[in-house]
């Protein structure tokens, strides 16, 4: 043995534009935030505890504890939020939800705007906006013979949805101008309609709605 240390190392390598992606988010998100009026409970670059109970749960090293029970006392809890690090984060972001989005698959900054309202507010969520944003395009072309019909918003991104948003990017008079202005518009929609069904979100609007008009930028 020349005492070199011979360990498994394990990389995990990330696309650039995904990079890219999540240092974005990180500015957008912060750092440690408790607020008690978060419906996620305490949070970390993003990653709520909400979240970390429901996706923190793994144990891919197989040594009896869960991966984000970071502190090892067997449950995971507001401490391991705090004890979070961002490699964590990316990880979490990547797995949890550019993967899941399939967002390399979008066209920038589609697969973008995606991935932010994802890690916001669940995939389901987005992938509707992206339908909302979709619909609202092809009002503004009534009549264009070739336009398709309007989307059922149901958050599945199938063949439909797929071809609806090629032809809005392909129409000269829509394409994706249209499509990320309208994509910021139904964004902060939501936004207001959370603030009005529960008003003690309402403190958060004004950080909401300037997330929604950095979309795609």
């Amino acid at each position: 043995m020349d005492g070199r240390d011979t360990s498994e190392i394990l990389v995990t390598a990330y696309s650039r534009r995904y990079h890219a992606a999540a240092l974005k988010l990180r500015v957008t998100e912060g750092g440690l935030a408790d607020y008690p009026a978060d419906r996620g409970g305490v949070t970390k670059y993003g990653i709520s505890l909400r979240f970390l109970k429901a996706e923190g749960a793994i144990d891919l090293d197989a040594d009896g504890f869960a991966d984000f029970d970071l502190d090892f006392d067997g449950d995971i809890d507001g401490a391991d939020v705090r004890l979070l690090r961002w490699g964590d984060a990316v990880y979490l972001y990547h797995r949890c939800f550019w993967q899941r989005l399939d967002a390399d698959s979008f066209a920038e900054p589609i697969g973008e705007m995606l991935f932010d309202q994802a890690v916001n507010g669940g995939i389901a969520a987005a992938r509707k906006l992206l339908q909302r944003a979709i619909n609202a395009c092809l009002r503004k072309a009534p009549m264009a013979r070739t336009r398709p019909a309007f989307l059922k918003v149901d958050g599945a991104i199938g063949e439909v949805t797929l071809a609806a948003l090629l032809w809005v990017l392909g129409y000269p008079a829509l394409g994706m101008p249209a499509l990320i202005a309208a994509f910021r518009e139904v964004a902060a929609d939501r936004y207001r309609a959370i603030a009005a069904a529960d008003p003690s979100q309402k403190r958060f609007l004004k950080g909401w709605l300037n997330r929604a008009e950095a979309l795609g930028r």
